[in-house]
């Protein structure tokens, strides 16, 4: 009998497709004697399946049966003995999921959500967990359902895959959409706990990614997800969460929310980890590696100033020809023109190289992504945006940096992010054998324990998540904080349990130094709707220094509470995004900044504060300063009109969403002065002008042209096909 190994060198060459029936019969062999080795050689030998001659198919197609690899086989069945045709015939979906076969793994886990089982699943990224939601929505009559997933990009993406069930449901992401009988609610957390009081019931939630449940570094977002999580076992009878690469989670959470946890290694695609040289340097060896290499290749950078500082250093070593099409130069000119002729992305972007990361418009990450998909891009830099917020793959996957945001040992990729990132490479039908090309030794193997806050509290469980817990459910340990919570003599215990996004300490700081004011000082705080500058210098000090905002402010860019408020004051003064970008980034190149700084700091602060973190911050001072104010007996502060108008950044309240569907505001905007649609429309109602309108006509190239097709495909109600 053959070893593994050497049957593994034997199947990577080409040499044994030309006499095959020998080593088909040594594969079959393993097969049986040990189904995991089996099936990953198995995928290497379909690796080559095409340069097999017709007779010698059908025998692999019985192999990649035994394997539980049923979606590789040839859809002709009337090859295979009436056994496999049978098993395989089994393993094929109905109803609006119709042509899709599921693997043997994939038809347990299914098995146990169809017969009303709650579901935890830890599987390879290759697996196909999203598919089970599908499936699982497919076969079942459910009347709402929720669907958590991490980011707003993986928010559009998931819409775009519901449609296919839009003849039975709405498809539900923001607040304004007109909910019917039976609805699919796909939310990030925080829209989910914005929203959970419009939604009547729900009978089936799931969680995507769900290791995030565990406190990290963002902590506020885990925390909020724990939130959502724990009052969404309280409503809904049946839940599945699934993520990667998760070893266990505790007995007792497994126990409190009577689940099923499953850990699956089945892989469908195959991955080899190669070492590269640092000799004579990084970049080199980058360039020489992209120089040949055939497919498409991702590149994983530590942040988006990697990414800049990777892509200059490239274009020195190697002279890159200018991209001959169109489309790309035509993106690259519009990305000049709207933000800078020198900014990177617009340099790549003419180099047929794209840029993905978390300070990008999200219409123009949602390009790259799809230009990458569609190969008019062969080499996409990224952050662990792309690797964690987007659905996306390829044949290469360069991990540059070994650390996940900062410089420090405490940055660096632990095995679970490694395994994320290398998770990226290969794609089932496309690249059944993907290379991971790595510079710094892989962390060793590690596989996380996620604990779950909401269900199994600890001494480090947020505080803000035991306010939500029922008192029965909050350990002995816990009871003396949960009290001292309950009794802080500053803000009522309702009132502090509803709100949501700050830890319940910090809004009782705000609180103790507000009712410590004069009250001259106080009534700076009680301005209503249209804020001067002094209002909003007065609100954004207390933001910055009582309720924990210079942390998240000076990930977008925000640096000092005066530079926030005089930002702020810019925007509020223009209300015009175009000029405001223009206006911030040509003053900041002024102040000595390279164009690359001055674009992605004016674009962060555009869009991780000023239209998500601030109008949070802003809505919960509001609450907390007006509990002051009537217990002092001031008239109350209204801060909620002007926290609406920085969330939509002083447009139309509908662009934000049209441009997570994929339509930039630019083009937004341009329509409205066409009179294609009016801003004072609903959603729903421009939606529906706009699935019916010929809108291509309005594209002023073949770029603008391609996001409009996207966007209006995206609203057609056909899939993305998974």
């Amino acid at each position: 009998m053959i070893s593994p190994s050497a049957l593994r060198e034997k199947l990577n060459s080409n040499n044994w497709v030309e006499n095959p029936f020998e080593t088909l019969g040594l594969l079959a062999g393993i097969v049986n004697n040990d189904p995991e080795i089996g099936r990953e050689l198995t995928i290497r030998a379909l690796d080559k399946r095409e340069l097999l001659a017709d007779q010698y198919r059908p025998i692999l197609d019985e192999i990649t049966a035994n394997t539980g690899l049923h979606p590789y086989i040839d859809h002709d069945l009337s090859n295979l003995s009436t056994r496999t045709a049978l098993i395989h015939a089994a393993h094929e979906a109905e109803g609006e999921m119709a042509g899709y076969v599921v693997h043997s793994a994939q038809a347990r886990i299914l098995s146990y959500l169809v017969a009303g089982e709650s579901v935890v699943l830890s599987a390879p990224t290759s697996f196909g967990k999203s598919l089970l939601i599908d499936l699982t929505i497919a076969s079942k009559d459910f009347k709402n359902v929720v669907l958590i997933v991490p980011t707003l990009a993986l928010v559009e993406e998931t819409r775009r895959r519901m449609a296919r069930f839009s003849n039975r449901y709405s498809i539900i992401t923001a607040t304004g959409q007109t909910q019917s009988e039976k609805n699919i609610f796909v939310l990030t957390q925080e829209r989910y706990l914005a929203m959970r009081t419009e939604i009547s019931s729900v009978d089936f939630f799931a969680i995507d990614e769900f290791y995030k449940l565990s406190i990290s570094d963002d902590g506020a977002r885990s925390t909020q997800l724990n939130e959502a999580l724990l009052h969404l076992i309280k409503v809904s009878p049946q839940f599945f969460m699934l993520g990667p690469s998760i070893h266990a989670i505790p007995d007792m959470a497994s126990k409190k929310l009577n689940c099923r946890f499953v850990f699956e290694k089945f892989q469908t695609v195959v991955t080899e980890l190669i070492s590269l040289s640092k000799e004579p340097s990084k970049h080199e060896s980058l360039a020489k590696l992209l120089a040949q290499t055939e497919g498409q290749t991702l590149i994983y950078c530590q942040s988006p100033a990697s990414t800049r500082k990777l892509l200059a250093d490239y274009l020195k070593i190697r002279d890159i020809p200018l991209t001959s099409d169109r489309e790309l130069l035509e993106a690259a000119d519009w990305t000049s023109r709207n933000y800078h002729d020198q900014w990177l992305v617009s340099v790549a972007l003419k180099h047929g190289i794209g840029i993905h990361h978390g300070r990008l418009p999200r219409a123009l990450a949602r390009f790259m992504v799809r230009a990458f998909e569609r190969r008019l891009i062969d080499v996409l830099l990224c952050t662990s945006t792309l690797i964690e917020g987007v659905n996306t793959s390829a044949k290469n996957v360069v991990v540059f940096d070994n650390k996940l945001g900062g410089n420090t040992k405490k940055h660096l990729l632990d095995f679970f992010t490694f395994n994320n990132i290398r998770g990226r490479s290969g794609r089932m039908f496309e690249h059944f054998i993907g290379n991971v090309y790595y510079f710094d030794e892989p962390p060793q193997e590690e596989l996380p324990f996620v604990d779950i806050p909401a269900v199994n509290p600890t001494e480090a469980t947020p505080s803000s998540l035991l306010l939500q817990m029922r008192e029965s459910d909050i350990p002995l340990s816990l009871i003396g904080k949960f009290e001292s919570l309950r009794n802080n003599g500053f803000i009522e215990f309702e009132q502090l349990r509803s709100i949501s996004g700050i830890e319940p300490e910090l809004a009782i700081d705000t609180a103790r130094y507000l009712y410590q004011l004069p009250l001259r000082s106080l009534l700076a705080f009680s301005w209503s709707n249209r804020p001067q500058y002094d209002d909003i210098k007065t609100t954004s000090e207390v933001i910055w220094e009582y309720m924990g905002g210079s942390n998240s402010a000076r990930r977008a860019a925000v640096f000092s509470a005066s530079m926030m408020t005089f930002w702020l004051w810019e925007l509020y003064k223009s209300r015009n995004v175009k000029k405001f970008r223009r206006t911030m980034i040509a003053s900041q190149i002024q102040d000595g900044k390279e164009p690359d700084d001055a674009v992605e700091n004016v674009l962060a602060f555009l869009r991780s504060w000023a239209s998500f973190n601030y109008p949070k911050y802003l809505t919960l001072l509001n609450e907390i300063v007006n509990v002051v104010l009537n217990k002092r007996g001031v008239s109350p502060a209204n801060y909620l009109p002007f926290a609406t108008q920085i969330e939509h950044l002083f447009q139309p309240t509908t662009f934000s969403t049209l441009e997570e569907y994929g339509l930039p505001v630019e083009i937004a905007q341009s329509l409205v002065e066409k009179r294609v649609f009016s801003d004072q429309d609903s959603f729903d109602d421009i939606v529906s002008t706009l699935r019916r309108s010929d809108l291509v006509e309005f594209g002023e190239n073949q770029f603008e042209k391609g996001m409009i097709d996207d966007f209006q495909l995206g609203i057609s109600g056909k899939p993305k096909e998974i």
